[in-house]
């Protein structure tokens, strides 16, 4: 991933029309796309000749109701094999962020119900500061908010088919859009949760390990 060229696109969708930016969803894509783009360009020549797609915005069935995916590698006999889901919070994160905590754990629950066997991601993206025009001065914790997403992080050991709501790899994103070029402080997550990597340059990289370590019948990635 190229993060400066990334988060260069995303602040200029942002700052462009901040409202229509998240509500379109257009600044999200942006790393939706990035994420499709590396997962296919890992893909084994064998796996494309095999039909295995990278798809974002894929409708996946939970255990419950059907959840929209953000990237997802799907195997055409099989179905998932990878699914990421992806967030931002740009401000109001004090108010919003436990809340949405709750729904990603959940939202992992009910696909690790349905398909155990898949590898489960997750990226989150927070702002160093707000950028929206009125929050600059809010406050944003990012330790706290760090440790949180670490333990929700490493299923991991032979039983891990039966661990519920933890994902495989998580990616915590703490971005400086006010330095020119925007600038990721993987410095703020490392001093908080050092044991554990929540870097989204490592992340593709990570996802695409667990499944080679879990899953060698198939063959599916470089």
């Amino acid at each position: 991933m190229d993060v400066e060229k990334t988060l260069r696109e995303m602040h200029g969708v942002y700052k462009a029309d901040p409202v229509t930016a998240v509500r379109g969803q257009g600044f999200i894509k942006i790393l939706h796309r990035v994420l499709a783009e590396d997962l296919r360009g890992n893909l084994s020549d064998q796996a494309v000749k095999n039909g295995v797609t990278v798809k974002e915005e894929a409708t996946i069935f939970g255990s419950h109701k059907p959840k929209d995916v953000d990237v997802a590698v799907i195997e055409p006999n099989n179905g998932p094999l990878l699914l990421i889901g992806v967030r931002s919070q740009m401000s109001s994160v004090g108010k919003n962020a436990l809340t949405y905590y709750e729904g990603i754990v959940g939202e992992c629950i009910s696909l690790q119900d349905r398909y155990p066997l898949a590898v489960h991601g997750y990226v989150y993206l927070h702002p160093l500061r707000p950028i929206k025009e009125g929050k600059e001065e809010e406050v944003v914790d990012h330790s706290r908010y760090a440790r949180l997403y670490e333990s929700i992080t490493g299923r991991e050991g032979h039983t891990y088919k039966d661990i519920k709501g933890v994902f495989d790899q998580f990616g915590y994103m703490v971005v400086d859009f006010d330095a020119d070029p925007p600038t990721l402080r993987d410095d703020i997550v490392r001093a908080s949760v050092p044991k554990t990597d929540l870097q989204i340059s490592t992340f593709v990289e990570r996802m695409i390990d667990t499944f080679k370590r879990r899953t060698l019948f198939i063959d599916i990635f470089k």
